[in-house]
């Protein structure tokens, strides 16, 4: 049994790093980029399940006390948390203005009358952005989207679930935008390469080389 648990921290002390790494690559390889913030829980959710995994191993015969049940319970509703707020897409290499006309012609080209103004958004901290709210409707259906920039990227999410369906449909115009590659829209990929860096080598400091150690 410790085996094997000690096998699924390794491979979940893994994934992390290989997520980064992949998201850091797309980002710098491609003139315009769009990365699915449900990837993002290739970083998280690993993170937390080991962290499950580290207390079922120091459990003598797997009797939990009342302190390792409120740590489950606290990274099942992290888990929770992450999955919820892993909506929407980052676009790198356009700016907030190209997404919002690109995405506003393709809404239109389906049949969609589009309304477009200014505002406010509140991100997961609870940070004020300005941010362009874009309403796309006919007379059977609405959606509405909104388009925050960033440094460096532009978020794209839909109010609702349902709403980024439409959104799913429009990323293919997105990517396929001939735009010069300027690597300072870019420069993002290279932090998320090097947190790969920094998880790989904290993999190493806190789980292998310790037992290395102690097999000598």
């Amino acid at each position: 049994m410790t085996q094997t648990l000690q096998i699924l921290q390794v491979v979940l002390f893994a994934i992390p790093t290989l997520t980064l790494l992949g998201i850091g690559a797309a980002i710098l390889l491609r003139s315009v980029s769009i990365v699915d913030r449900r990837v993002f829980l290739g970083v998280f959710i690993p993170l937390l399940l080991a962290n499950t995994l580290s207390i079922l191993q120091s459990e003598t015969r797997l009797q939990m006390n009342w302190r390792a049940w409120l740590i489950l319970v606290a990274d099942l509703a992290l888990i929770a948390g992450a999955v919820w707020a892993s909506r929407g897409f980052q676009v790198y290499g356009l700016k907030a203005d190209d997404v919002e006309r690109i995405l506003g012609e393709a809404l239109v080209k389906q049949g969609f009358a589009v309304d477009i103004h200014s505002g406010e958004a509140r991100d997961l901290w609870g940070r004020v952005r300005e941010a362009r709210f874009l309403t796309a409707h006919t007379d059977q259906q609405k959606q509405s989207f909104s388009i925050t920039p960033r440094f460096n990227e532009v978020l794209l999410r839909g109010d609702h679930r349902r709403d980024e369906r439409y959104l799913r449909q429009a990323l293919p115009v997105l990517k396929g935008q001939q735009v010069p590659y300027d690597f300072k829209a870019h420069t993002v990929g290279v932090l998320y390469i090097i947190l790969a860096l920094v998880f790989a080598v904290l993999a190493w400091i806190f789980f292998f080389e310790p037992r290395l150690i102690l097999t000598e």
